[in-house]
């Protein structure tokens, strides 16, 4: 018996340490060019399921092109919908094809809709050792007692292989608790302070970084969004943990670039998550999903908080924002990052598209590609206008 039991342990250690070194075995390595360059494409809120809506089919094949990223990242809300089982798990394959055919590796991080899908029946580590059984995907639960389901970090390698030259931070935001959304949580945030200690003290020097979840952080709503003191019950849109209250009215004063059509959806609680990240000083920007029409790119606390619009075709969208990120990194430079939209409607008017062909013509692209930089225009033309007396208010 006591043999047995030893060789069940040891089994069972074995696939503990299988587990753990994933990431560490995976066939692919994240690394710069020889022309220092890195570009990562972000895919949000797909929304979708088998068969997977063609459009977004069309424009997630051009953007793929187009970009020619070295990492494609999930920010959650993936596969969601289907009439069986069989075929929700089919609607992977459906989706990832694309990746799997042009070898690009991809990871990802959930969101609250990726565990109240068509398939109630599985859970969220289920639905990543789906993800993990395609030979490109990357992502992996980094410590399987933390707070959700995988939670990890990638690192990307020097262009010359020697070092850690940048690292990227994919965490569970959960999805729901009374009274709202979830939050990335204490213990992943203890997570990540521990990691980035180690990777620094591997590198010589603290290794700048991106962050990705589904979810907006509260800090991050808090200041996009009109806040008071107090709980504001049913006319908030949300109240938090704290004692304050976001209001439904954007603050345009609050971010930078981009616009709001919908009010930023947190959860009510913070564990200190910009706290966390601000003390480390790694993490250049935090990127999420979830609200899918919102494009802001606010600063907060020195950090760019981006707010993703969403890509799906099957769930709420709008033309004018509709669309994937391409982030470019350069190893010359590790000081700052650049982001690029990709929009669908520009995507459509491109020789060969094939979206003009699908649920919206030519005028449909032509009319959002005009409507966009007027929108742009009347944000900044309302700072310009409203800047005394949220001046005179502020005093």
């Amino acid at each position: 018996m006591k043999k047995i039991l030893a060789v069940l342990l040891a089994i069972v250690m074995m696939l503990s340490l299988a587990s753990a070194s994933f990431a560490a075995d995976s066939d692919y390595t994240l690394q710069f060019g020889e022309d220092g360059k890195f570009e990562l494409m972000i895919v949000a809120d797909p929304q979708d399921g088998f068969p997977i809506e063609e459009d977004f089919k069309n424009a997630f094949n051009q953007a793929l092109d187009k970009a020619q990223p070295d990492l494609v990242v999930f920010l959650g809300d993936i596969v969601m919908s289907a009439e069986t089982d069989e075929e929700y798990w089919a609607g992977y394959a459906d989706l990832l094809n694309p990746l799997v055919d042009r070898d690009i590796p991809f990871t990802l991080v959930f969101g609250n809709h990726d565990d109240q899908d068509a398939h109630k029946g599985s859970t969220k580590d289920e639905k990543l050792a789906k993800y993990m059984s395609f030979d490109n995907c990357l992502a992996y639960d980094a410590d399987p007692a933390l707070h959700g389901s995988g939670t990890h970090n990638l690192e990307i390698l020097s262009s010359d292989g020697t070092k850690t030259a940048y690292n990227l931070w994919m965490m569970d935001s959960g999805d729901y608790i009374e009274g709202g959304y979830d939050c990335v949580r204490a213990d992943q945030l203890e997570w990540y302070k521990g990691v980035s200690e180690e990777l620094e003290a591997a590198n010589g020097g603290k290794v700048p970084s991106l962050m990705f979840q589904h979810i907006v952080p509260a800090e991050v709503a808090k200041q996009v969004m009109f806040t008071v003191k107090g709980d504001l019950g049913s006319l908030g849109s949300t109240n938090f943990s704290d004692g304050t209250a976001a209001t439904y009215l954007p603050n345009i004063f609050g971010f930078e670039e981009g616009w709001m059509f919908e009010q930023a959806c947190p959860s009510p609680d913070c564990e200190g998550q910009w706290d966390a990240i601000s003390e480390r000083g790694d993490v250049q920007a935090v990127f999420f999903g979830h609200d899918h029409i919102n494009t802001y790119v606010a600063n907060v606390n020195g950090i760019d908080a981006v707010n993703v619009p969403g890509s799906t075709y099957n769930s709420y969208y709008d033309m004018l924002a509709q669309g994937f990120m391409v982030i470019s990194l350069d190893e010359n430079d590790l000081s700052t990052y650049e982001r690029t939209m990709l929009y669908t409607s520009e995507l459509a008017l491109e020789e060969g598209s094939k979206l003009p062909e699908g649920n919206h013509g030519k005028a449909y692209y032509w009319f959002a590609n005009i409507l966009r930089p007027l929108m742009n225009f009347i944000v900044k033309a309302m700072r310009v206008a409203l800047f005394p007396f949220f001046f005179w208010a502020a005093a």
